[in-house]
Formats: structure tokens, sequence, C-alpha cells
């Protein structure tokens, strides 16, 4: 893969992103306390899909680095941790992608009614900024490969 075609590739990642986040937002732009297991639901699934497209955008630009992340069980940690080591991630979004990741993995492996929207709201509340300083870094990085 090359520069240009690794841009390309976190280019599109980013506009799936902006859609999950277009999606979500009727979901959660009111000042909605209570929602139905279905509308929770949906609302982790976008979360989860967010996270995804940060995922696919990390193993990408790794990749390219050269540096093997789908070796092991626990690759999705290897993810976040090696973009961390080599400064795609400050240490700060780092912690709080693994947040994310945590629930992700939460939700792949539990049922939906054990959702809560007290769990949900901070990851919600968070998302937009999450994301918009995520392709920052992303950006930034891309400059000094």
């Amino acid at each position: 893969m090359t520069k240009e075609e690794l841009k390309t590739y976190c280019d599109a990642e980013f506009k799936n992103i902006d859609k999950v986040l277009d999606e979500l937002s009727p979901f959660v732009s009111s000042d909605e306390t209570e929602y139905t297991t279905a509308e929770i639901a949906a609302i982790a699934a976008f979360i989860s899909n967010a996270y995804l497209g940060v995922e696919n955008i990390l193993k990408q630009m790794l990749m390219f680095d050269g540096l093997d992340v789908t070796d092991a069980p626990v690759w999705h940690e290897k993810v976040l941790k090696k973009a961390n080591e080599i400064g795609i991630l400050p240490p700060d979004l780092f912690q709080i992608l693994l947040k994310y990741l945590s629930f992700r993995k939460f939700f792949m492996y539990s049922y939906a009614f054990n959702i809560t929207w007290e769990k949900l709201k901070p990851l919600v509340d968070a998302l937009k900024d999450v994301i918009k300083r995520f392709r920052t870094e992303v950006m930034e990085y891309m400059e000094t490969v």
C-alpha cells in the first residue's frame, strides 16, 4: 500500500464514521433520558461502529508501517497499544479509546437489555469530540510517514 492509498483508505473510513455520527445524532440530540431497548441497542451499535472505524484506520496505518498487529487473540488491544507506542495516539486519547474498546467488547458479548443509558451516555456525549481529535492525530501522523 502506498501513502496515497493509505490516505484514501483513511478518508473512506472517516466518511463511514461521519455517517455513523449522523445516524446517531437524532437519537441523542434531545434531552431524552429514557430509551426503549431497541433504541439503546441502536445507539450501542452506532458507538460500536464508530469505534470499528477507528480500529480499521489504526490497523491499516500500523500495517503500512510494517507492524504486525493481527497475530494474537488480543489484537484489538495490540492495535491501540502499538498506535500509542509509535506516536499515533497520545496517552490520554489512548486511554479514552480503551474505554470504547471495552464497551465494544461488552456490546458484542452481551444482551442489549443489559445495556443502560447511564453507561452509554458518557460515551455518546464524548464521541464527536473523540472522533474529531482522533482525526486530527491521524492527519498529523500521516504528515510524518
